[in-house]
């Protein structure tokens, strides 16, 4: 097995290969992250400490933390997890990776120092790297070089040479990032501002909104109460008229029996004797029905007598006989008249 050890301190990185399977044993069943004593696998190691940071079996697949087997498995990975760098947006794939739990199968196993020993790692300790490039944001550029706030942090970036194609000698440096100017400081508080004033504004206009809703509906209200004022009468008003009602409806009941016998007895006397003479006019000229006729009965009869009786009469009986009656009586007259 391949061990990949890193000091972080001197940014110096080995690799040692162990083939003793005695002294690996003490890492089976180990998982991810756990600290792992440095003497079991030799003298020069003693009072070393290493963390397991990763690996690879003999396929290649990588070590995943959270997956707790000593196996390969088959995950539907999307973007942001680790072990996938997907080539399109939303695009997911299932991959397979190895859990997090050491085995025999275990090819590369990457530790870190945590403590260092007594002794000396030849390559590894006694070696100091410089750093190819430095940290970017302000707190950690101030962290590194103890800088107070008076300082200026842009004095203090890591600069590098590099050499193009053409055989020109250009300088690189990081932009610094989270970086307080003067400009920025005078943005943010323009922005605040700005922010400030459209709440006070959306405030206001919403408050007035309101008033003139309240002013709105008051002024509904009244014209409405004055409408029913003047449609409808009030409850008092109401109240008089109905006690007003029920007074006449009492009163009128003794005026109506008093004056009620002397008005409809006559009438019904009057009716009798004009329906009588009609029933007995209407059997006389075959009427289906006694109608009252305006003129008197004495006319009708002696024309009736002056009438030929030979002829017969032209039209039925049924039907209506006043107008036809009137020119045959009246020739016959005439004549016996100018005799």
């Amino acid at each position: 097995m391949k061990l990949n050890i890193a000091y972080p301190v001197t940014g110096a990185q080995k690799k040692i290969e162990i083939e003793d399977e005695h002294k690996l044993q003490f890492l089976w069943d180990k998982r991810m992250a756990e600290e792992v004593q440095g003497e079991h696998l030799g003298d020069e190691f003693k009072g070393y400490v290493f963390k397991i940071t990763g690996g690879n079996d003999k396929e290649g697949f990588p070590m995943r933390q959270g997956v707790l087997v000593n196996k390969r498995v088959r995950l539907l990975l999307r973007r942001g997890m680790p072990c996938y760098k997907p080539k399109k947006k939303g695009e997911r794939k299932r991959k397979s990776v190895r859990g997090c739990i050491v085995g025999p199968d275990i090819a590369v196993l990457s530790f870190v120092i945590v403590k260092r020993g007594p002794q000396d790692l030849p390559g590894l300790t006694d070696v100091e790297i410089p750093r190819r490039l430095g940290p970017k944001r302000v707190d950690k550029i101030r962290k590194m070089f103890n800088l107070t706030k008076e300082d200026d942090p842009r004095d203090y970036i890591v600069r590098r040479k590099v050499k193009t194609k053409t055989g020109n000698v250009i300088i690189k440096k990081p932009k610094i990032q989270r970086l307080l100017t003067p400009v920025i400081i005078h943005r943010r508080k323009t922005e605040k501002r700005q922010t400030k004033a459209r709440k006070e504004r959306s405030h206001q206009n919403r408050v007035d909104y309101f008033s003139r809703l309240t002013k709105k509906v008051a002024a509904v209200k009244k014209a409405k109460k004055i409408v029913e004022q003047v449609v409808k009468p009030t409850k008092v008003d109401a109240d008089k008229q109905g006690a007003q009602s029920k007074q006449t409806k009492q009163k009128q009941p003794a005026k109506q029996q008093t004056k009620q016998p002397s008005k409809q007895e006559p009438k019904q006397e009057i009716k009798t004797e004009t329906k009588e003479p009609n029933k007995q006019q209407g059997k006389q000229q075959g009427k289906p029905g006694g109608k009252p006729q305006g003129k008197p009965q004495d006319k009708t009869q002696e024309k009736k007598q002056d009438k030929p009786q030979g002829k017969p009469q032209g039209k039925p009986q049924g039907k209506p006989q006043g107008k036809p009656q009137a020119k045959p009586q009246g020739k016959p007259q005439g004549k016996q008249g100018k005799k």
